[in-house]
């Protein structure tokens, strides 16, 4: 505490600082200052805090494998059901399949941190640092350390759990030979992980975000390569039960191994050079890095689209004329087009959607209930995929004023391009799930192709309402209190923000469920479906244009 100053008032406030004979505090001096209000926790609380952590990441593997545990049940009872049908049954090896998702997975997960920034801080810290002449080793090496461990361990969770279904096609394994599965697919996912982390650090220390951005799109491509081609052992035919758990043992002690390799001849110069991450790379990850967290805290899902997109390249795009879009209508239809057409990756991720619940179905051969599941969280997330056009009456509500039509038109017309993209994506993902269940056979009207596919492509319209309506839902109030729970607090509107959207999705699948179970889609069932969707538009139509109206 400095005395007052000669000259001053002596009723001046006494300012913190150093005296005038002293040298400013350096950066380790304040660390150091503030490092006693965390080491004041104590042992005792950092105990408890790893307790419940391992406690909670315990209970969540355990309550996987009880999950898991009841599949290979299903899946035993449903091996000896696949095929009923005369018609063609798609299979392919649950090992393949469990080894090419966890391969997808993880590279759709390394493509997610090339976009969010795989080292960056949160906004305050970055606006602090970022000007300052100061090193950032020390800063951003804590950051690098638990992004890669939780990398690792959400990849080797997952890779276990997926071992695990492929252990449901082989009955005589004993407890043994699955538990050292178990562990071996933790370890072999952890490592891999770890690993392919370790190379997305490296372009954000040298290259920058353009390079991030370039490798980001190469993952992508590697994760839809691997799902269609997943897609293709199907359509070849494989047998569910051809390659046995132990026969990747090699395989995956060689994977492990590699992975241990690049971790440690990449992961060791990326830590060295972890201070010259650029600052562009820094603050653009840092505003990605706010609004997903916003979006998680909000439990609105719409936002994470928008955090985790690629950001628009140096690429020229081709300038397309609508020299028929005459009127208001006709200017939002071709506005939305543009949107989705400049967006490519919605329609990718749409198109693997309506492969996922084919080769999960054709991979494990579970139950026919099991692929109507698929189908209805496969074709409520291609819908919020594909209703980003819509999103912008909640976005951009003056946007919608300035056109000459009402509100409830506005719906209509932003509904309509979704409801044809859906309708497409249901006559394909429809007949290609339950090829897997031996339902897809015949001529006859129920069991014909164009049956299930006319089936789906009338759910398609509803669909796109129940995307349509969760894109419009309002969000969570946080400015009230919160609302204690046995998970901790919650903002109230929380529910609703989560259940608005999918309610009507569940209307819409549940003829698909019924016809699955009925094992055809007959023309009563047809009929059921058209109801259910009419119900499904006509419920979307007016909840989203009271929400218009409101907001505009």
């Amino acid at each position: 505490m400095t005395g007052p100053a000669a000259g001053s008032r002596p009723d001046a406030p006494l300012l913190v600082g150093p005296l005038a004979d002293q040298p400013h505090p350096t950066r380790r001096e304040l660390l150091d200052e503030a490092a006693p209000s965390k080491a004041a926790r104590g042992l005792r609380a950092t105990l408890t805090d790893t307790y419940t952590t391992l406690l909670q990441v315990g209970i969540a593997f355990l309550l996987l494998l009880g999950g898991s545990g009841s599949l290979r049940e299903a899946l035993r009872s449903g091996l000896a059901r696949s095929g009923e049908g005369p018609g063609w049954v798609p299979q392919t090896s649950a090992v393949v399949l469990a080894v090419g998702l966890s391969c997808s997975v993880i590279a759709f997960g390394l493509a997610a941190w090339c976009r969010l920034g795989p080292v960056s801080l949160p906004t305050a810290p970055t606006t602090w640092w970022t000007p300052l002449p100061v090193p950032r080793a020390d800063l951003l090496r804590p950051v690098v350390r638990n992004r890669a461990l939780g990398t690792a361990l959400t990849g080797g969770l997952f890779t276990a759990w997926t071992s695990s279904v492929a252990f449901g096609v082989s009955g005589d394994l004993s407890g043994a030979t699955v538990a050292g599965g178990l562990l071996g697919g933790f370890a072999v996912g952890a490592g891999t992980a770890a690993a392919g982390y370790a190379l997305v650090v490296r372009p954000a220390v040298g290259a920058g975000v353009e390079a991030l951005l370039r490798v980001g799109r190469v993952l992508d491509g590697v994760g839809v390569g691997l799902v269609l081609a997943l897609a293709g052992s199907a359509v070849v035919g494989i047998r569910v039960d051809a390659v046995h758990p132990s026969a990747v043992l090699v395989p995956a002690v060689v994977v492990g191994t590699a992975a241990l390799v690049v971790l440690a001849a990449v992961g060791r110069p990326a830590w060295s050079r972890v201070g010259e991450i650029p600052s562009p790379s820094l603050r653009r990850g840092a505003s990605r890095l706010e609004r997903l967290t916003s979006s998680v805290l909000q439990f609105d899902v719409r936002e994470m689209g928008r955090a985790l997109s690629a950001d628009s390249g140096a690429r020229r795009r081709r300038r397309a004329r609508f020299t028929r879009a005459g009127g208001p209508v006709r200017a939002v239809l071709a506005a939305d087009v543009v949107l989705l057409r400049r967006q490519p990756r919605r329609l990718v991720t749409a198109g693997v959607l309506a492969l996922v619940p084919f080769v999960l179905a054709s991979g494990t051969s579970a139950h026919r209930a099991v692929g109507a599941l698929l189908l209805w969280l496969a074709g409520y997330a291609a819908a919020t995929t594909l209703s980003e056009p819509a999103r912008g009456l909640a976005l951009v509500p003056a946007a919608a004023r300035t056109l000459p039509i009402s509100a409830t038109g506005v719906v209509l017309v932003r509904w309509v391009p979704v409801a044809v993209l859906c309708s497409a994506w249901g006559a394909l993902a429809v007949p290609l799930t339950v090829t897997a269940s031996g339902l897809l056979h015949g001529g006859s009207p129920g069991t014909a192709w164009w049956s299930w596919a006319l089936l789906g492509a009338l759910a398609g319209p509803g669909f796109a309402a129940a995307g349509l309506r969760g894109a419009v839902r309002p969000d969570p109030d946080l400015s009230g209190p919160v609302i204690a729970t046995a998970m901790g607090g919650l903002p109230p509107g929380a529910a609703a923000a989560t259940t608005t959207g999918p309610d009507l999705a569940v209307l819409v699948s549940a003829p698909i469920l019924l016809a699955v179970l009925a094992r055809g889609a007959h023309d009563w069932l047809l009929l059921g479906q058209l109801v259910a969707t009419l119900a499904a538009v006509g419920i979307g139509w007016a909840y989203a244009a009271h929400r218009a109206r409101k907001i505009s």
